[in-house]
């Protein structure tokens, strides 16, 4: 069963964020050589559409931890007030494991200038 971990996001700017994942002990950093991992953010949890709201930037920084990164164009896209998201690890065989589960909040922004000259 994935942890719990809720997002709060606000809409338009960029968001990154770090996971650091742990062996069944809750203090050995696990060793992600070898994996690769995924994480998107849907309007429910079972959608079937095709595309999702979101889909993060994954990257793995060796030994343990996993960053998630959206850009600003796609945190405008997110219209609605919450979204469920999930992070999942995939080992050289292609076994899954669904790490962490939760909801996102997006705050709605006011400014609506992008870019560094107005």
């Amino acid at each position: 069963m994935p942890g719990t971990a809720n997002l709060a996001i606000y809409q338009g700017d960029d968001y990154a964020a770090d996971i650091l994942v742990f062996e069944a002990d809750g203090t050995t950093p696990a060793d992600l050589t070898g994996y690769t991992a995924q994480a998107e953010i849907r309007t429910q949890a079972g959608d079937s559409c095709a595309n999702a709201a979101a889909i993060f930037t994954v990257t793995i920084v060796l030994p343990n931890t996993i960053t998630i990164q959206l850009s600003h164009d796609q945190t405008k896209a997110l219209t609605k007030a919450t979204y469920v998201w999930d992070v999942q690890c995939i080992n050289a065989d292609g076994w899954i494991t669904t790490l962490l589960a939760g909801q996102v909040m997006v705050t709605k922004e006011v400014t609506h200038v992008y870019g560094a000259s107005r």
